[in-house]
């Protein structure tokens, strides 16, 4: 099961306006929130592949999300599922 006690969190400041606004519409876009829309592309932009534990995460988590994330023009979906 996902653990968030391992999580970091990071704090950006001085984000231009329309890096925000740009960001913001590719979250929509691929129906994440800002978080998670600029986590995945800190992910893609170093090369880092989610832990063994977050895909069995993902595996357990199937329905929902294939309720609720339905979208499989999008790279992440298709890695999830």
């Amino acid at each position: 099961m996902r653990s968030d006690s391992n999580m970091a969190t990071i704090t950006l400041k001085d984000v231009p306006e329309e890096l925000c606004s740009l960001l913001k519409q590719r979250a929509a876009g691929n129906r994440r929130s800002l978080s998670q829309e600029v986590l995945c592309c800190i992910e893609r932009f170093v090369g880092f592949s989610p832990k063994l534990e977050n895909r069995e995460w993902a595996e357990a988590s199937k329905e929902t999300l294939l309720k609720v994330w339905d979208n499989p023009e999008d790279d992440v979906y298709n890695e999830l599922i």
